[in-house]
């Protein structure tokens, strides 16, 4: 908590301007003067830039709406975002009182929660503000200073928030309130687990509880939420013939009161090939599924279903071979190259929306070159109609097409062993910022889905066997997502050479066709220990074993990565190249085709003990 003598507060007028010769410049408005208050450290001082809604806000009552204001950093010390001295916003006029306006991503009633990144001066954090308006309308004027956590108040830190409270509409909150009746437990599953021959007729007995304030009139049973942790295939299915459909077992349309009990019993039919299972049955009612209600089966398969069995629905009912950790395919911001002056931007088949931040300035057509260049602490573009400088970064993303191809024109990127031409296509979205860690070096940031990313890693031979090149795309996009997670580089998740994944972009799709199909073969699929995503880290080729974590990097031990034989490298070569972790990417190339392992059994070899999800769809 902050402890400081209190002063009064004085306004100036927000300052707009726009100039130069047809381009424009927005100059974000001044708030206000700093109130009178004891500035112990100077050296903490902020601009304020710009609010994501402008005044005056609109609340429906009850309602929550997130406001990023942007600061900029004019002071001589660094803006922490954890830790002693971290950067938030308290209350003002009068100081630390309990805001009317808080909401659950606040640290207190008084105290917002923290900026979103280590700051440097001259560089603009976000603090994002989570407003929940209370049900009293009317207008409002929320007031708070920047502060430095034990430390003091930031020079220049006082803004204002002008609210208006609105009635909420009546519709919404139906339906908001028709969702949170739905609630049930489960009371009975009989039996907990079972082993059984492949294509068995199991019989189950469950029972739910209605533990809402909802009348319910009708409930399913549904298996829309299937796991496997063995191999894909359009065949593995726990479908029975007396279900209502491949998906759907059973369908009542009986009244469940409040605290009422349901009991079913019904069947379902072990998958056709020998290996471990999880079976998942969830309640739906009235239509809703009770997503973390359910029955949950393990399943062993003793031996593969008779030649002659034929699954119940088909591949309608198959198993999906994972369990989903999200909800869609994730994003992935590449550090592509470091321009030593500008850049030059031009895409190839889509319009691009161009941001100065977070603030869409136009639209830059297609095949029209757009340039990027910064100069005395400032972000300039040009392209188009467009032409603007800022203190922020700039963006530019598709307009309707999230895997339209760009081209960076100025970037020289020969990679002659992989093939001819220059590898300056890529996917998606693209930034041009200053980087975070370990340098200031200006970056082209390329921001895409992480599919688009896969199919543009270039670190196979396009003539590899099939199932080593669909468990090289497991292992790469298991060490992709796990580095997203790691924040290894701060405004990007990955290098895109050899420091990371040598990542060549669309022109590697259409030289890497077997590789590509590979990627799609495995869409989602990851490796994990304990249930979460681990990182997979490959090589070309060791002598006669792989090397543990621990021996390599100390550290921790990681159990996935323990040494384990690489008798093909041992026949093959005399000497190791790369750092010997993980997956010997020659060993297991040679160990598909000579032992016929599928790449499950290649994924589970190298990286001891991990199972194979699918983390999304």
């Amino acid at each position: 908590m902050l402890n400081y003598h209190k002063s009064k507060n004085s306004l100036i007028l927000a300052i707009f301007s726009l100039f130069l010769s047809g381009s424009f410049f927005i100059v974000s408005p001044v708030k206000a003067d700093d109130p009178k208050l004891t500035i112990n450290h100077p050296s903490m001082e902020a601009k304020y830039v710009s609010q994501s809604i402008l005044d005056p806000i609109t609340l429906e009552a009850g309602k929550e709406t997130t406001i990023i204001l942007k600061f900029k950093n004019i002071g001589a010390e660094t803006w922490p975002t954890i830790g002693r001295k971290f950067i938030s916003a308290y209350t003002m006029e009068p100081r630390d009182r309990a805001s009317l306006f808080t909401s659950q991503n606040w640290i207190n009633a008084k105290q917002t929660g923290p900026i979103n990144k280590s700051t440097k001066p001259g560089e603009i954090a976000d603090l994002a503000i989570v407003l929940k308006a209370p049900s009293k309308l009317g207008e409002y004027t929320e007031e708070f200073h920047l502060a430095s956590e034990n430390y003091g108040w930031v020079k220049g830190g006082y803004f204002f928030l002008k609210i208006k409270v609105a009635p909420a509409k009546k519709e919404e909150v139906a339906v908001l309130k028709e969702i949170t009746n739905f609630s049930a437990t489960k009371f009975l599953q009989s039996p907990k687990a079972i082993s059984a021959g492949g294509g068995e007729q199991i019989k189950l007995v469950v029972g739910f509880q209605n533990k809402g304030d909802k009348l319910w009139t009708k409930y399913a049973i549904v298996a829309n939420q299937p796991i496997s942790l063995a191999s894909v295939s359009n065949r593995l299915s726990f479908a029975d013939e007396l279900w209502k459909s491949g998906l759907v077992v059973l369908e009542k349309e009986m009244n469940v009161p409040p605290e009422g009990f349901l009991r079913e019993t019904f069947y379902f039919r072990t998958p056709v090939v020998e290996g471990e299972y999880i079976a998942k049955f969830y309640l739906q009612a009235d239509g809703e599924t009770l997503s973390d209600v359910y029955a949950e089966v393990p399943v062993t398969v003793t031996s593969n279903a008779p030649d002659y069995y034929q699954t119940p629905y088909g591949s309608d009912a198959a198993i999906i071979p994972v369990s989903y950790h999200l909800d869609s395919e994730p994003r992935i911001r590449v550090g592509l190259w470091q321009p030593p002056s500008y850049a030059q931007f031009r895409s190839e088949e889509a319009d691009y929306d161009v941001y100065d931040g977070t603030l869409k300035m136009g639209v830059l057509p297609a095949g029209k070159l757009g340039v990027l260049m910064r100069k005395d602490n400032q972000y300039y573009f040009r392209g188009g109609d467009l032409e603007f400088s800022s203190d922020n970064y700039i963006r530019l993303s598709p307009v309707d097409n999230p895997r339209a191809i760009f081209n960076i024109l100025n970037y020289n990127r020969i990679v002659s062993w992989k093939g001819p031409g220059n590898f300056n296509y890529y996917r998606g979205a693209v930034e041009y910022r200053l980087g975070e860690v370990k340098t200031d070096a200006l970056w082209i940031i390329n921001d895409l889905l992480l599919e688009d990313y896969m199919i543009g890693i270039a670190e196979n031979g396009n003539a590899s066997p099939p199932e080593y090149l669909r468990a090289q795309a497991v292992a790469q996009r298991s060490y992709a997502f796990a580095t997203i997670k790691a924040d290894k580089y701060g405004v990007f998740d990955v290098v895109a050479t050899t420091g990371d994944q040598l990542y060549l972009g669309q022109k590697s799709e259409e030289i890497m066709l077997n590789f590509v199909a590979g990627v799609k073969d495995t869409r989602g699929m990851m490796a994990t220990y304990n249930g979460e995503v681990v990182t997979t880290p490959y090589y070309a080729h060791a002598v006669c074993r792989t090397y543990s974590w621990a021996e390599k990097w100390g550290g921790a031990i990681k159990p996935w990565l323990v040494s384990v034989k690489t008798n093909y490298d041992c026949q093959n070569y005399s000497a190791m190249l790369g750092h010997g972790v993980g997956m010997s990417q020659m060993d297991a190339s040679r160990r598909a085709t000579a032992e016929g392992l599928s790449w499950q059994d290649l994924v589970k070899y190298y990286y001891t003990g991990v199972e194979i999800e699918r983390i999304y769809e």
